[in-house]
């Protein structure tokens, strides 16, 4: 199993609902990607702040030409 230290942060398209962000999220950090998806959706609505950082990680965070290999296996999807 891999180590969170050798996957890189990247935007996922090919899985994505909007960016592909939430996805990426997901498969840098372990976790299934509903749950990423949840927690931001409660920082929009809840916190407020949410739909700024998405937005720049949408225009800043580079993407993968296509879905890493091991991706179902570490978010479960």
């Amino acid at each position: 199993m891999e180590s969170i230290l050798s996957r890189k942060f990247r935007r996922i398209p090919d899985k994505n609902w909007l960016g592909g962000v939430c996805a990426g999220f997901a498969y840098f950090i372990g976790v299934q990607v509903w749950l990423i998806r949840i927690l931001w959706v409660c920082m929009v609505l809840f916190a407020g702040f949410g739909i700024f950082p998405y937005i720049l990680f949408w225009l800043f965070v580079p993407k993968w030409r296509e879905v890493p290999p091991d991706f179902d296996e570490i978010t479960g999807d």
